[in-house]
């Protein structure tokens, strides 16, 4: 395949991308002194993307039934800490 006259070889069963070819030289760089995250000792989630807002969007009672169980002190602070406010800006009914 050709893009504005640069030449895309996909002959080989990796994975591949099309970059110009600073684009290229750049994501070599960064592959050749970079960790890719499939290696990271990690777990991404994907949280409120699901759609299940019920599931991470709470209640302050909810909240405060939340931080109530928690079973030391220092685990109340931590689990605080996770819980962050949502700004919710309810739009007023249209006029008219």
């Amino acid at each position: 395949m050709q893009q504005q006259n640069n030449i895309c070889d996909f002959n080989s069963s990796d994975s591949w991308v099309i970059l110009s070819p600073i684009e290229q030289s750049i994501k070599r760089k960064i592959e050749a002194v970079g960790t890719p995250l499939k290696d990271w000792d990690i777990q991404i989630n994907y949280g409120i993307k699901t759609g299940f807002n019920d599931a991470f969007i709470i209640s302050t009672e909810k909240r405060n039934e939340i931080l109530s169980n928690c079973k030391t002190e220092d685990e109340r602070i931590r689990t605080a800490e996770l819980i962050r406010p949502l700004l919710y800006y309810k739009c007023p009914k249209a006029i008219g």
